[in-house]
């Protein structure tokens, strides 16, 4: 799946990118309406002359794609401290949404809607994954050594719709032109269903995997800041940053009879994350 990630990548920065609002191409004042935000004529009329792209009035709709890593800074994934003390002598670690996973990749495909110069609607589908670390879970009664666990990948499907604000262009040097932008997002996302297998080290060397939280929709919110610059007369590309909130899922009621010294050591997994995205916009 990391393959995946980097041709996503590699796809959003060649060709996944849109006609900016920037006063020509590096410098070069061509298709100048189309391009100026000092003119008022982003969208010409039928008969658009000069402000036309090849002959053909520039459209107000987008694709965008983008693909990098998301680090994990938030969030619990096991919750110690929650589970029953009716079990004596146990002793059930709290482990965080960020020692227990890697840090997450994630890849975007969507579109934008332009609705004036500055501010545009977007909407896209985000996939994400990170793959599960080993922690030291606990030490149970009678236990010559810890016990380890791992949770299971955790991967998720969503959507998501947002707002766009976008500043006005700058420039660095005579050729190199920039706008940033600030973004909010809400959607919502299907995590999968996420497991623990733990293992007995020492002497009783064992695995057993349990269910631990059940997959399910969870509320996601984002909010971004970023900049493009343009590379081709209908292509931008740009890079963001912000933080991410994915909710928490619920927890599965299977562990109670699968695991009962575990019960309540699933009240977590919701997370927060600092995404940092390639991302590639194309202007029709």
């Amino acid at each position: 799946m990391r393959l995946l990630s980097l041709a996503a990548l590699g796809v959003s920065t060649l060709a996944l990118s849109g006609c900016s609002f920037f006063n020509g191409l590096m410098g070069q004042p061509t298709h100048h309406g189309a391009n100026s935000h000092h003119n008022g004529g982003y969208y010409a009329a039928p008969a658009c002359g000069n402000r036309c792209v090849g002959g053909k009035q520039i459209s107000k709709w987008n694709i965008e794609a983008g693909a990098g890593p998301d680090f994990i800074v938030g969030g619990d994934a096991i919750t110690g401290g929650d589970t029953h003390q009716a079990f004596v002598g146990q002793q059930i670690n709290s482990i965080s949404m960020q020692d227990a996973y890697d840090d997450a990749y994630s890849v975007g495909l969507g579109g934008s809607y332009m609705i004036n110069p500055n501010r545009k609607l977007t909407g896209q589908y985000l996939y994400s994954a990170a793959s599960g670390e080993t922690n030291v879970l606990g030490t149970e009664v009678g236990a010559a050594t810890p016990t380890n666990a791992t949770l299971s990948d955790y991967e998720s499907h969503g959507v998501e719709a947002g707002l766009r604000q976008y500043f006005t262009p700058r420039v660095i040097g005579q050729s190199v032109r920039y706008r940033p932008y600030v973004e909010g997002k809400l959607g919502a996302a299907y995590v999968d269903d996420i497991s623990l297998t733990t293992v007995q080290q020492g002497n009783a060397a064992s695995a057993r995997t349990v269910d631990f939280y059940d997959g399910g929709w969870v509320p996601t919110a984002a909010g971004l800041v970023g900049v493009e610059t343009p590379i081709f007369n209908r292509a931008t590309l740009g890079i963001e940053t912000g933080l991410r909130y994915t909710g928490a899922l619920d927890s599965a009621d299977g562990l109670r009879t699968q695991a009962p010294n575990l019960s309540g050591a699933n009240n977590g997994s919701e997370r927060w994350t600092v995404p940092l995205q390639i991302r590639g916009r194309y202007r029709f």
